[in-house]
């Protein structure tokens, strides 16, 4: 949990160190596991605590109008309760609820705070949610080791842990720049986490990061161990597979909970090439869900936590933050849903995640632009015409991707562009991606290509199929089948035409691991 607007940055230093060393290990998708990453033992024999992680439904929250401090000077209990209540319509099992030394009390937490604490717990369980309670959150003063111990088991005492708390997190993102490598912290550390775990009794206690390489930093430098790490993550759709395997081997044997995910649908800081519009950012969001979402199911974690519940209003963060961090809501703050809130409510049901990834371009986005197709991206928008064509369709008028006037050279090509939902490869299996073509006086070079990137989000290669005849064309298969090259962690499709003074649509994409 971040207030410094960093949340969703695609290519995140610290998110990626160490993906390298592991990519070479990652499953397939077809084999969706976590024996590659965790070892066969864990595969076929996963600690009880592991199977209890994977039944968590987890949302983090703040009300719409209250974030952070705000949630408990600002009390509205009924507000609580009427968002408790949502979260368990979307099949949550679990809340997540902060608290602040310097609003709660510190040493001693004032009785009022604690009354409002054990209020916010008993709502929950009416509503059947379990609390996730993260400790000191923004707390800095970590010399004070025997303060922070009183406030601990002060806070933990009256709540008598038990059934009805899900875990505790120390506090939140210790790994941040200004924590980590910090000796104090460590000392604070080594004492503050076996104090909670003994005032816990037997309720899980966790450490968050925010990249799987400080999992590894902080073991190094702890005397003492939380019985599970806690992955933020808010890099790239694409690298989640790959950065969240790279967490379960850094904490191996103990496991790993994905704690925190989400993306930001403000245009400030949005992926490269996503057209404008907050339709497009809309959609984009569902889309980042479905892929993270399927790399925590794969790898046997259960499902991510979204953050957050609601779009935060302009006066809900106690300081004035960048304008991404009020918009990562599932909900925006009225309370209507956007589509990501559907793909959470299925992942949360037991429905698992839906592998489409608008390949058959059903799916339009009002944008500037004109009608655009949702989830693609754009590559070299000011040299050629885009558009989703909904009278054009290969089996039916369901719609297609056009590309027209183009300009561009082969070093450079217009191009429409995606990440799949199960974008993780195997370096040397053999992959194929496939897209019905049409053209209309079409001149220059058509053509789909899959394109391999690794575990910093570095382009590496492509493989193109054939192109597009010139001229007239019925619908034409293309086809591009490739071996992914070493060191490659994921693979986009891309649907590409060039210095074509005519029209091409592309419908029907499919992306596959393929056998032959």
């Amino acid at each position: 949990m971040k207030r410094d607007g960093r949340r969703k940055l695609w290519l995140r230093t610290g998110l990626i160190i160490a993906l390298v060393a592991v990519v070479t290990s990652v499953a397939a998708p077809s084999a969706p596991s976590a024996a590659s990453a965790n070892g066969h033992a864990e595969h076929r024999r996963p600690s009880p605590l592991s199977r209890y992680l994977r039944t968590l439904r987890l949302i983090n929250y703040f009300p719409a109008d209250d974030g952070w401090q705000y949630m408990w000077t600002h009390w509205e209990p009924d507000r609580i309760d009427h968002d408790f209540a949502v979260m368990a319509s979307m099949g949550a099992n679990a809340v997540r609820v902060t608290v602040f030394p310097d609003v709660m009390g510190f040493p001693s937490p004032s009785p009022v705070m604690q009354s409002r604490l054990a209020k916010i717990v008993d709502l929950a369980d009416a509503h059947g949610l379990k609390v996730q309670l993260s400790l000191f959150d923004q707390f800095t003063d970590f010399a004070d080791i025997p303060a922070s111990l009183t406030w601990a088991r002060e806070i933990l005492d009256p709540l008598s842990a038990g059934s009805r708390v899900a875990f505790i997190d120390v506090r939140n993102e210790l790994d941040a720049p200004s924590t980590l490598g910090d000796a104090q912290v460590y000392r604070w550390l080594n004492a503050l986490l076996p104090a909670v775990k003994d005032d816990a009794h037997a309720v899980p206690v966790s450490l968050s990061v925010t990249a799987p390489a400080h999992i590894s930093t902080l073991r190094a430098a702890l005397r003492v161990e939380p019985d599970f790490w806690d992955l933020h993550y808010y890099a790239s759709d694409g690298l989640a597979y790959a950065s969240m395997a790279a967490a379960v081997q850094a904490a191996a044997p103990l496991p790993v909970f994905v704690g925190e995910t989400g993306f930001a649908t403000a245009s400030e800081g949005s992926p490269p090439g996503l057209p404008d519009g907050q339709a497009a950012l809309e959609a984009y969001q569902a889309h980042y869900y479905q892929a993270v979402e399927q790399a925590a199911l794969s790898l046997g974690l259960g499902a991510a936590a979204p953050w957050t519940l609601y779009d935060f209003t302009a006066a809900a963060i106690p300081s004035q933050q960048q304008p991404d961090q009020y918009t990562f809501g599932l909900l925006h703050s009225d309370g209507t849903p956007k589509p990501a809130a559907d793909v959470v409510r299925q992942v949360f049901r037991g429905e698992g995640v839906r592998a489409d990834f608008n390949s058959g371009f059903s799916q339009a986005v009002s944008t500037p632009q004109g009608e655009l197709p949702a989830i693609w991206r754009l590559w070299e928008p000011d040299h050629a015409r885009f558009a989703l064509d909904a009278a054009v369709g290969h089996d039916t008028p369901g719609g297609s991707a056009r590309i027209s006037a183009s300009g561009g050279d082969d070093a450079s090509m217009p191009a429409f562009y995606t990440v799949p939902v199960r974008p993780q490869i195997v370096p040397g299996g053999q992959y194929r991606v496939t897209a019905w073509v049409r053209g209309n006086r079409a001149t220059g070079t058509t053509m789909v290509n899959v394109s391999w990137f690794d575990g910093r989000g570095v382009f590496i290669s492509g493989t193109d199929s054939p192109t597009l005849s010139s001229g007239d064309t019925d619908w034409t298969e293309l086809e591009a089948t490739g071996v992914a090259p070493l060191g490659a962690a994921f693979a986009e499709i891309w649907l590409k035409s060039a210095r074509n003074s005519g029209t091409v649509w592309f419908d029907d994409v499919t992306w596959a691991r393929s056998t032959a």
